[in-house]
């Protein structure tokens, strides 16, 4: 296995990587860049049958593989283990953490060796995928009654605008509102926010849409994503918004689906969620497909 841990000098190798093999929603340079933790350092790593997208920690003897793999279906598993085996070659290595499509879990788990166990997922995000074709952005019927008249009452009662957040220059501003929805949501232990300061700081590089959305005159909130690689499928990875209104999150998350029908996306991947998130979203359309990811860890036995 080959070993990159100098990511902008590696840009040209991932993105080639990322341009033949891609597939998943998080499969971007840029992302990868923002995603981590302090403490954390990437690792890009080629093996012989593909890529990983991985991290480590030295302070926790931890290993981290956070995007499916870059390669071709048949030798994804196969990678994976490559991996593994690398990573417990060094003794004082104690776990690789891993938050890949459940299917790969499922062909690792075939193929793993008795040596090694995966414990239980830790948890099971499910990810929808919403025809924009389909969503009609009148929101009419029964269905959306109650969603209709939080919106006619909202832009009733205050003055909204959308910018580029990409010309916007109180980076400030936009750090307030991750620290506000982090304090603010319900499960703030469980909310990372890391990847959203760094995305601000790298001023939403590698993005194909991020907007600013402001109510009454004060920035509240903000939206951004990118084309998922060799797909017809827009992946809506950012939306935060700093809880600081009423119907707030509803009106941030129409924002995104309104935008992209009006600029001729067809299909909208709007990320991962626990069981409540995802009722949430459903609300706002039915999905076309669900896919999920688990999010595991595996150890050596010794």
């Amino acid at each position: 296995m080959r070993f990159f841990e100098d990511i902008d000098g590696a840009r040209d190798l991932i993105e080639e990587a990322i341009k033949k093999f891609g597939y998943a929603a998080e499969h971007n340079f840029f992302w990868y860049k923002y995603y981590f933790d302090p403490g954390c350092r990437n690792i890009f790593v080629e093996g012989e049958h593909g890529f990983l997208f991985t991290s480590y920690n030295e302070r926790k003897q931890s290993y981290y593989i956070v995007f499916d793999p870059l390669a071709h279906p048949e030798h994804r598993a196969s990678l994976l283990l490559e991996y593994i085996i690398w990573v417990f070659s060094n003794p004082s290595a104690k776990k690789v953490w891993f938050q890949i499509e459940t299917p790969v879990r499922k062909q690792l788990l075939r193929i793993l060796p008795e040596r090694y166990r995966a414990h239980r997922n830790y948890f099971t995000l499910t990810w929808p995928i919403y025809d924009l074709q389909k969503f009609d952005p009148t929101l009419p019927g029964g269905h959306y009654k109650t969603l209709r008249k939080e919106y006619h009452r909202f832009y009733r009662e205050h003055e909204v605008a959308v910018r580029d957040v990409k010309t916007y220059e109180d980076l400030g501003r936009l750090h307030t509102i991750v620290d506000d929805w982090k304090k603010k949501r319900p499960n703030p232990e469980n909310a990372s926010e890391a990847q959203y300061h760094h995305i601000i700081d790298g001023r939403f590089e590698g993005t194909d849409e991020a907007r600013i959305f402001i109510v009454d005159g004060v920035v509240r909130g903000f939206n951004a994503g990118w084309m998922t690689p060799n797909s017809d499928c827009f992946y809506g990875a950012v939306g935060i918004h700093d809880y600081s209104m009423e119907d707030l999150g509803d009106m941030l998350y129409l924002e995104d689906l309104f935008w992209l029908k009006a600029h001729g996306y067809r299909k909208v991947d709007m990320a991962g969620s626990e069981k409540p998130l995802l009722a949430f979203k459903n609300k706002f359309c039915a999905p076309e497909r669900t896919y999920q990811t688990s999010h595991f860890s595996a150890i050596v036995l010794q």
